[in-house]
C-alpha cells in the first residue's frame, strides 16, 4: 500500500498543467442586439480602373445603426463598468496582453439565431470603445439566453494569467 502511495506523489521535474487565473473583470457592459450577420453586411459590385468588377462586401444600414447605438449605450457610465487603470495600462503595455471575453446573448427566443452569428459585431463595438485591438482575445466564451422583452448582449472582457 505504501509503495502506491509513493508512486502518486509528484515527480519534482513534471510541472503541473498550466491553467489560465480568472481575474475580475476591467469592463462590463451591455449593447443592443446586433443585427445577424445575414444583415450585416451585403455584397457590391465594384469597378476598377481597367474595368473590370470585383465583389466588395459593405456594412448595411442596420449595422451602421447598430454601431451608433452601441457607442450610446457604452458611454452610458452608470450601465457599465470600466477600469480605465487596467485599460490604458493594457494600450502602454509593450508586450501583448491576453484577454479573455465572456458573452451572454439575449434572444427573444432561445432557437432562432446561431450564438456565433451576432457575437463580433458586439465584441467589435466594445473593443472600439476601449481603443483596445480585439486580436488580443485569447479565450472566449459564448452563453445564450432568453429575453423578448429586452435583447440585448452583455460582455465582459478580462486579462488572462497564463
Amino acid at each position: 500500500m505504501t509503495a502506491i502511495i509513493e508512486e502518486l506523489e509528484p515527480t519534482p521535474n513534471i510541472k503541473p498543467l498550466s491553467i489560465p487565473t480568472k481575474l475580475l473583470p476591467f469592463f462590463r457592459g451591455t449593447v443592443p442586439l446586433p443585427p445577424s450577420q445575414n444583415h450585416a453586411t451585403k455584397p457590391i459590385a465594384v469597378q476598377t480602373k481597367t474595368g473590370n468588377y470585383i465583389g466588395k462586401t459593405i456594412a448595411t444600414t442596420a449595422l451602421n445603426q447598430f454601431k451608433k447605438d452601441a457607442a450610446w449605450m457604452l458611454s452610458d457610465i452608470k450601465q457599465n463598468f470600466y477600469d480605465w487603470s487596467v485599460i490604458n495600462a493594457i494600450r502602454e503595455s509593450k508586450t501583448k496582453v491576453p484577454l479573455a471575453v465572456e458573452v451572454r446573448i439575449y434572444l427573444p427566443t432561445m432557437w432562432k439565431s446561431d450564438l456565433d452569428n451576432r457575437e463580433k459585431h458586439a465584441v467589435d463595438a466594445v473593443f472600439n470603445k476601449l481603443q483596445l485591438n480585439d486580436r488580443l482575445v485569447a479565450d472566449t466564451h459564448m452563453t445564450k439566453e432568453v429575453d423578448a422583452s429586452d435583447p440585448r448582449v452583455e460582455i465582459e472582457v478580462r486579462c488572462v494569467v497564463r
